[in-house]
């Protein structure tokens, strides 16, 4: 369940201006506030996290994610014909993976009968899926597939072959990173295979703003997807004065990840999707 909650002490936010340091009220769904100081009445939230060490606080990320592929990722293998229970066990596992690297609004290819989508319905987790049916779910946004163009309530976003680019393809004309086909799960490592990781990093924040959800900035008025990055892990940490967002997440993973104002995830324990086990589920031969 979404609450309120307050981060401050030693807190840096990346906001309009850049990378900040004050603090970020977290009001349900939305960001309630950020600044220098907060309000006395901050402190009264249902979920109060004071830093002492620094720590970078984020807004999450959006990526194309494997699902009926996820176990097959990386191998060159066509995903075998399965069981909808199967398929809703790849979709778990490929959310909790997602939510863990900061992926918090994944996104998904949906099969003709729309069983991704329901997948994520069951799963109660937020998420958008591209389909040529109409997919779409109560949390769950549709980019529609039309005559091979990318089409989202009436308004066509481009080819798809020509806005959905892999990690190592990344250009400007790219609206949604597609991380399909990548054995790890982990950002750093789609950023490393990138000719230009920050323009990589700017893309996993453009759904966002494509789908005009938000700015893919941590501001008042943002969806409460963020991240928490724990300055003082000796493997992330860098002079304050150098630290930007891609420093930071070229480094390491979020300590703390948030789902729409809900901790999803929290030093290795996945609070709001278990990964389920899959390996039952896959050829033995």
């Amino acid at each position: 369940m979404s609450v309120r909650t307050l981060l401050y002490g030693e807190v840096y936010y990346h906001g309009r201006r850049g990378v900040e340091k004050g603090f970020v009220f977290i009001n349900g769904e939305k960001i309630g506030d950020v600044g220098s100081e907060p309000l006395p009445e901050y402190e009264l939230a249902e979920l109060v996290l004071k830093y002492e060490k620094p720590a970078l606080v984020l807004h999450g990320f959006s990526a194309l994610v494997p699902g009926v592929e996820f176990p097959y990722r990386g191998l060159g293998l066509e995903p075998r014909s399965m069981s909808p229970s199967a398929l809703e066990r790849f979709v778990q596992a490929s959310v909790s993976a997602s939510i863990a690297n900061g992926v918090t609004l994944p996104i998904f290819m949906d099969t003709d009968d729309c069983q991704v989508s329901s997948s994520l319905g069951k799963l109660g987790v937020q998420g958008i899926v591209i389909s040529r049916q109409p997919c779409e779910r109560p949390g769950v946004l549709n980019i529609l597939i039309a005559r091979e163009t990318l089409v989202f309530k009436g308004v066509e976003l481009g080819v798809f072959s020509q806005v959905v680019c892999k990690p190592e393809e990344v250009e400007e004309r790219c609206l949604i990173l597609d991380t399909r086909g990548e054995h790890s799960r982990s950002v750093q490592a789609w950023l490393s295979k990138s000719p230009n990781p920050r323009l990589a990093l700017n893309l996993l924040l453009k759904p966002y703003k494509l789908l005009e959800l938000d700015n893919g900035l941590i501001e008042r008025g943002s969806i409460s997807d963020v991240l928490v990055y724990d300055l003082s892990d000796p493997v992330i940490s860098a002079p304050l004065k150098a630290v930007d967002p891609l420093t930071t997440v070229m480094r390491g993973n979020p300590q703390l990840v948030f789902v729409r104002g809900e901790v999803a995830f929290e030093k290795g324990e996945h609070l709001m999707v278990e990964p389920p086990s899959i390996i039952q589920l896959l050829p033995g031969e």
